[in-house]
């Protein structure tokens, strides 16, 4: 067999090969690979039997890349867990995952081992979306992120899931303090957008206990610190999921340096102007100021108490904002997250000179343990699986 045939045959077996291969990507696209990312197929109603709305109808923040547009065909824009379309329950829009048959590929076996894990301030996913001034974020990325509203009010606060069944947020978010009526008060984990549900991802619970610190000084701030005991209505708590988890506490009086870098994270103003708070879980990055440099006059002079700590980004174009208070100021450190600030209050959103101040977490420890009854809850604390 001469050279020119056999290049003839190899250029004939590499078109057959790249032929077979976008083949079979065209085909693993109409059905579930994966998360179903990639999935262009046509199922166009929820695993409930509704039918899917139109992409067109809701903004689009994935891009064109996602899949979306202007049809109603099932979709994983945000890698979810898997494919899912909003559809029309009892007059208003909520999520719901389709059924999507499963790609056939051969699996191997492999032994399964127990999540014997302390698992505080583990994130099942890191993917974001730029805006300006933040980032949009997967719940995946913040998921110990709760979110308080009230029966009247609607969204009132933020919060940190610390364990099962405790939540940590601002005092200053209970106008009424201790006289605050907690059948009116209820706790979403795993919630990615404030006027949207959607059931295979959030959980709610009832609030059983309000404890606020009891040295919390309203006119300055000081010790604007608070803990929220949640019960599900099947009595139970959080429960761990993607979407669900507990952020780690760091050790008493643990201190990190100035221009260290962490990151803030809820659905606040997204400008001190603005009229109504985020739609969908934001998050920015902020870097830790000393509090020689935040008690400067030009700062917040004799302002910051020693339970204060501040943040901010260099430019000033980031900053927690009315509606971001009780959430979590989270540090990052040999791959899991630390709760080392509540959001708790300051001068404007973003405004030069002007960071945000956030109540030092390390400085209740003791004051958690003791509220709390947990032991180890700076370690995080093993809860059922979902």
């Amino acid at each position: 067999m001469n050279l020119l045939v056999i290049t003839t045959i190899l250029a004939a077996f590499n078109v057959s090969m790249a032929f077979s291969q976008r083949w079979f990507q065209k085909k693993r696209e109409m059905c579930l690979s994966g998360d179903g990312s990639s999935y262009r197929g046509y199922v166009s109603q929820s695993q409930h039997g509704r039918r899917c709305l139109n992409w067109n109808w809701f903004t689009n923040r994935w891009g064109d890349s996602a899949g979306i547009g202007d049809h109603n065909y099932c979709r994983n824009p945000d890698h979810n867990l898997r494919p899912w379309c909003r559809v029309r329950k009892g007059g208003i829009y909520v999520r719901e995952f389709c059924n999507i048959p499963t790609c056939f590929t051969p699996t191997i076996k492999s032994p399964v081992a127990e999540d014997t894990e302390l698992t505080c301030g583990e994130k099942s996913e890191r993917k974001m979306h730029k805006i300006v001034g933040g980032l949009y974020a997967h719940t995946e990325s913040h998921p110990w992120v709760a979110a308080l509203f009230h029966q009247r009010y609607g969204f009132l606060c933020g919060g940190s899931l610390i364990a099962p069944c405790w939540v940590l947020t601002a005092a200053h978010c209970f106008a009424d303090g201790k006289e605050t009526k907690l059948q009116h008060l209820s706790v979403y984990l795993g919630k990615n957008a404030i006027n949207e549900t959607d059931a295979d991802r959030e959980q709610r619970f009832k609030v059983e206990k309000l404890i606020i610190h009891q040295k919390y000084n309203e006119s300055n701030f000081d010790n604007d610190i608070a803990l929220l005991r949640i019960k599900s209505g099947n009595e139970g708590c959080a429960v761990k999921s993607a979407t669900v988890r507990t952020v780690c506490l760091p050790p008493a009086h643990t201190q990190l340096p100035a221009e260290f870098q962490c990151s803030i994270a809820g659905f606040g103003r997204e400008s001190y102007e603005a009229w109504h708070y985020s739609q969908y879980l934001k998050q920015a990055k902020v870097r830790l100021l000393s509090q020689t440099d935040c008690k400067r006059e030009s700062y917040y002079g004799d302002r910051i108490t020693k339970n204060m700590m501040c943040a901010g980004s260099p430019s000033w174009s980031t900053d927690a904002c009315k509606g971001d208070s009780g959430g979590p100021l989270v540090c990052d450190m040999s791959g899991r997250s630390f709760l080392f600030g509540v959001v708790s209050w300051g001068d404007g959103c973003a405004k030069k000179n002007k960071p945000g101040v956030y109540t030092r977490v390390t400085n209740y420890n003791k004051w958690i343990a003791a509220k709390t009854g947990l032991s180890k809850y700076t370690e995080g604390l093993m809860y059922p699986t979902k």
